[in-house]
């Protein structure tokens, strides 16, 4: 699906290029060792991009390997740039229109279904959007569950807490908010919990 079909995933290429004209510009002497840990990229990943970048001639190779050489952004790579920050900006504003209207209409059947108090379950940007959707509607968020690591944390005003924890809250449904996560790994814990099976999970 491309970019402009709406897709609720990141367009990790433009992302990448753009990351990475940002970090030569800023140290121009960057190994592509160092970009691929900066970015959790491999190693031979990088080394593809970084020849395309020079192959399209948005970024110059100077010096001599090992230990000499540098990178730098052409006048038509800062072009390039300033190309893919207006992609980006579009990009996102898109990126939360389509993701806020699918997760109203997550909410609108969680509330036809008759769900009155709900816990989120997934801390992400998707749940920042299911807050500040739910404002709009007649439901109640009850609490906000998480992983283990992250029990203790206030977010939104609420104490974060574990699946475990969730019992005197009550609520009548609970919405998975996250997409990046595993889905299956969070309705799994939430089976571990035999007093929750009678509570109706919803996913974004």
């Amino acid at each position: 699906m491309g970019e402009d079909n709406y897709p609720l995933f990141k367009p990790s290429e433009n992302i990448r290029d753009f990351q990475l004209f940002e970090e030569i510009e800023r140290n121009p002497k960057v190994s592509q060792r160092e970009l691929s840990h900066k970015f959790g990229i491999a190693l031979g990943v990088i080394n593809a991009c970084i020849k395309r970048m020079i192959q399209k001639g948005w970024v110059q190779l100077s010096g001599i390997p090992p230990r000499r050489i540098a990178y730098y952004v052409t006048p038509r790579g800062f072009a390039k740039k300033s190309n893919l920050a207006l992609k980006l900006l579009s990009y996102h504003i898109r990126h939360y229109a389509e993701m806020k209207k699918q997760i109203s209409n997550k909410l609108t059947e969680m509330e036809n279904d008759g769900a009155k108090r709900v816990a989120f379950y997934g801390i992400s940007d998707e749940m920042e959007v299911a807050y500040i959707t739910l404002q709009g509607s007649h439901m109640k968020l009850v609490g906000i569950m998480d992983e283990e690591k992250n029990s203790g944390k206030t977010v939104f005003g609420y104490r974060v807490i574990s699946p475990k924890e969730m019992t005197d809250l009550n609520p009548d449904a609970i919405l998975i908010t996250s997409l990046l996560k595993g889905k299956n790994a969070f309705i799994k814990n939430l089976i571990k919990q035999k007093e929750w099976q009678s509570i109706k999970i919803f996913t974004i």
